[in-house]
């Protein structure tokens, strides 16, 4: 039997709230369901996050409803957990697949504490028992952990679905809600989603465990990730005892974070065009419509950076978007201490330019020279200074 793994689609997402990073997301969805329907698999399993909000716009939903009618007219099923950002912030409200499970019977849920507690999958006489549990969030930690020890897997084969943070992947406070070590034995995959870049990770009990991750980019942090791993889904053949895992790529509009100094910007983006052209080829993307989006990291004198950003502009010549997505500039000029105790304007101005690099003689000349600007001897003191500077 073969499942296709994917999470975090995040249908209606629309990054810089431009319409086409909208579509990107679309059409990601598009080529899974196309890989779905061309491998024959038993069922689609998504681990969360399916949308991008808990109310998804019309747009969204009747993307969702049409683009999975090829996996319903091939008879696929379309097995989901809620995501966090599935998940209602009010009590009072539903969650989307709820809508589109219980009410149009398009998909089948599981959350976990609520409703069925598994999906059963026949097929030449191997029961595949898909379980999950909705997101949780912090708060609800314990009844986690509970949910988890009460799950007795008894398929031929088992599937467990989870979209949270694991410890050993987010070791940030508040970021993880269980342990590698906390999950339940008995199971062939666990199919995780919430992290946006694939992992594989074979656990010591027995199992793999595999985030699928974002099908796009949705993040520029992504972006390494995409580049080492690709993006997509994950293809599982569960007819051995041993779940066999083949990730799926899908094509993906190409985003680079790239450094321009400013002092050579004209220089810097002609590099990165050449550099951009050979990697769309190389990604087989040369004859893709989808320009790249780039995100500056803008380096250099930030006294500069003003006329900078003006000749960033010529990005536009072959990139669809550019951000600054990190300025690095910096002043040259050393910063000013201010005196430990406030003193006269002549104590002040020989802090200000010994700060500044000037010795005891440089200081005392250009002391001297304001103090008899207006007088004869200004002319002979400029030319001891200017000897001094050589």
């Amino acid at each position: 039997m073969l499942l296709l793994h994917i999470s975090d689609t995040h249908l209606g997402s629309r990054r810089y709230d431009k319409e086409f990073r909208e579509q990107d997301v679309f059409d990601v969805f598009t080529q899974l369901v196309e890989i779905a329907v061309k491998e024959h698999v038993k069922a689609v399993i998504h681990s969360g996050d399916l949308f991008d909000v808990y109310k998804p716009g019309n747009k969204a939903l009747k993307f969702f409803v049409d683009s999975t009618k090829p996996l319903r007219d091939k008879g696929i099923h379309f097995i989901n957990i809620p995501g966090d950002h599935d998940t209602p912030k009010v009590k009072e409200e539903l969650y989307p697949q709820r809508l589109l499970g219980e009410s149009l019977g398009l998909i089948k849920v599981i959350m976990g504490d609520q409703g069925p507690k598994f999906i059963e999958l026949n097929e030449d006489g191997l029961r595949v028992k898909i379980y999950g549990i909705r997101h949780m969030s912090n708060v609800y930690k314990d009844a986690l952990q509970e949910l988890l020890s009460s799950i007795k897997p008894d398929g031929d084969r088992n599937v467990l679905m989870l979209h949270q943070g694991i410890r050993e992947f987010l070791p940030y406070d508040e970021s993880w809600q269980l342990e590698l070590g906390s999950l339940p034995s008995g199971f062939q995959y666990y199919a995780c989603g919430h992290l946006h870049s694939r992992r594989l990770h074979n656990l010591p009990g027995g199992g793999k465990l595999a985030i699928s991750g974002s099908p796009e980019i949705i993040r520029e942090e992504e972006i390494k990730g995409w580049s080492e791993l690709g993006k997509g889904a994950f293809l599982i053949d569960l007819s051995k005892k041993e779940a066999e895992v083949l990730p799926l790529n899908v094509k993906v509009r190409l985003q680079k974070v790239i450094n321009i100094n400013v002092d050579s910007v004209e220089q810097d983006i002609a590099n990165i065009r050449r550099s951009i052209e050979s990697e769309m080829l190389e990604n087989n993307l040369i004859d893709s419509k989808k320009r790249p989006i780039l995100h500056v990291v803008l380096k250099g004198d930030s006294i500069k950076r003003g006329t900078a950003i003006k000749k960033l502009a010529s990005l536009q010549d072959f990139a669809e978007f550019y951000r600054i997505y990190k300025d690095e500039t910096e002043d040259p000029r050393k910063p000013v201490d201010a005196p430990d105790n406030a003193g006269t304007v002549r104590e002040l101005m020989e802090s200000y330019l010994r700060s500044q690099g000037y010795n005891d003689d440089e200081v005392k000349l250009v002391l001297e020279i304001i103090e008899k600007h207006d007088s004869d001897e200004a002319d002979e003191l400029l030319r001891k200074f200017a000897e001094l500077r050589k």
